[in-house]
């Protein structure tokens, strides 16, 4: 077919609108939120693109195009704050090596803030059995004695969490966990990290996923036990 034949049923002239709308639309399939913004970025200024050269007039769309392309850039920007300012240490690398496959360093960065490294002296009480759990801990180094009705049941150490019960159930404490000696642990706090994973699906199917695991073991183990 020559090229005379195809432009009787091709309108050059719209090829870039063709070309906005499968970009906006491969942005509807990206899980990445950093490169869906730039997608939508893309594809918004091709339709803006498309409207001025055909003439459109279609100003109203043009405008709220603008806003979307203005709104999306500075998300953009602050996703590329995180990025350049994530700078991990052995702890964080040692929680986050599950999850980095999963995660880009904006949303790792995003993830960290809504923690604090703390270290424990002995005797800290961590949770206390049937009472609210303001944080999601990770023990990084050192030893936890975990009591249920006062008998001691398990001693939890390195790479496990404490209150992954309360946040994953929104439940009161099942047990009463100690410090064993000192303890070091990245302690997240529950009301940010849930509001977090309730504004990125990616970061809450990887914080869910990383839990999972352990606290199907810990609850057969305790129950067991009991």
């Amino acid at each position: 077919m020559s090229l005379q034949s195809l432009s009787a049923y091709v309108n050059w002239n719209d090829i870039p609108g063709h070309l906005a709308y499968i970009i906006i639309a491969i942005s509807y399939l990206l899980t990445n939120i950093f490169w869906l913004r730039i997608a939508a970025v893309v594809g918004l200024a091709l339709e803006i693109f498309y409207f001025v050269v055909t003439g459109s007039g279609l100003w109203t769309s043009v405008f709220w195009d603008t806003i979307f392309i203005l709104i999306n850039l500075v998300q953009v920007a602050l996703l590329v704050r995180d990025r350049l300012s994530l700078r991990l240490t052995a702890d964080q690398k040692a929680f986050l090596a599950p999850l980095m496959a999963e995660l880009d360093k904006a949303q790792i960065a995003q993830l960290l803030r809504t923690g604090a490294w703390k270290t424990l002296e002995s005797g800290h009480i961590l949770t206390r059995e049937g009472e609210p759990v303001t944080d999601l801990t990770f023990i990084c180094d050192g030893q936890t004695e975990v009591r249920v009705r006062d008998q001691t049941i398990a001693h939890v150490g390195p790479g496990n969490f404490i209150g992954d019960v309360s946040f994953a159930m929104g439940s009161p404490a099942t047990a009463t966990v100690l410090a064993e000696g000192e303890v070091r642990v990245l302690a997240f706090d529950q009301a940010r990290l849930k509001a977090l994973c309730t504004k990125d699906q990616q970061i809450a199917s990887a914080m869910y996923r990383r839990i999972g695991g352990g606290l199907a073991t810990k609850m057969k183990s305790a129950t067991g036990k009991l």
